[in-house]
């Protein structure tokens, strides 16, 4: 009887767990169709092929999310989720030269969620940020230059970590977002505007930095942060250096 029981609950737990696994297959594809492996989006090929993003979107409203997630899936779905919700709010007010052309961008309800709609801001700050992992604010792209670059591999729960990781020393080291050197620092804003969430953890900015940092900095270095650059991340202004500077 024991045994049965036994069974009955390894089998229960490989279900649960299956239940949580969502192939994004499906939204791999697209990414490495219309992202360049610098993270440039290909926003004038999307809106010339909406239908392909309008599949896409289909597939993402199809997944049931369930608050019994694990943490794992909660952050890789969120992530993917915040991603694919940037690019349609773009491509749905194109042609535009920033997400900040777009009154209450963030604070736009258009995403589906629980029989109503929530904002790119709620998925950040309601729902990802309840996960307390710093390091979603490598990962999620909000459409603009200064922004981490778009992964063009999707997350998945049994390896976020792993790639939330890969993330953070990606954005730390790229020469684009931060400007490091041993006693002297220039910081992207997002360190600025989440200390909190960097400091939770750590006594400084910099202990943190120097996690993932291939250039070690001193304690004492200066921090100084640059402004945000928030020109669309797009692959065809990227390649006709045809940018706006927002701060």
């Amino acid at each position: 009887m024991k045994k049965n029981i036994l069974l009955l609950f390894l089998l229960f737990s490989q279900l649960s767990s299956f239940s949580q696994y969502i192939n994004y297959k499906f939204y791999e594809d697209f990414l490495n169709k219309y992202v360049s492996e610098d993270g440039y989006v290909d926003y004038d090929a999307i809106h010339e092929n909406k239908d392909e993003l309008k599949a896409i979107i289909k597939r993402f409203k199809s997944i049931e999310t369930d608050d019994k997630w694990s943490k794992t899936q909660k952050l890789a779905h969120w992530i993917n989720t915040y991603n694919v919700y940037s690019i349609k709010l773009i491509i749905d007010h194109f042609p535009i030269n920033s997400i900040k052309d777009i009154h209450k961008s963030f604070d736009l309800q258009f995403i589906p969620y629980q029989k109503r709609f929530i904002s790119l801001n709620y998925i950040e700050k309601k729902i990802l940020s309840k996960t307390l992992d710093e390091r979603i604010h490598f990962a999620i792209n909000c459409a603009s230059i200064s922004c981490p670059n778009i992964n063009r591999e999707p997350f998945y729960g049994d390896i976020v970590d792993e790639q939330l990781e890969k993330s953070a020393k990606r954005f730390i080291n790229n020469m684009t977002k931060n400007n490091i050197s041993r006693k002297e620092v220039k910081l992207s804003r997002i360190f600025d505007w989440f200390s909190d969430d960097f400091l939770k953890n750590n006594t400084s900015i910099i202990k943190y930095i120097n996690k993932y940092s291939d250039k070690k900095i001193k304690e004492n270095a200066t921090i100084e942060f640059l402004d945000y650059n928030w020109s669309l991340n797009s692959h065809k202004k990227f390649i006709q250096k045809e940018y706006f500077a927002l701060k």
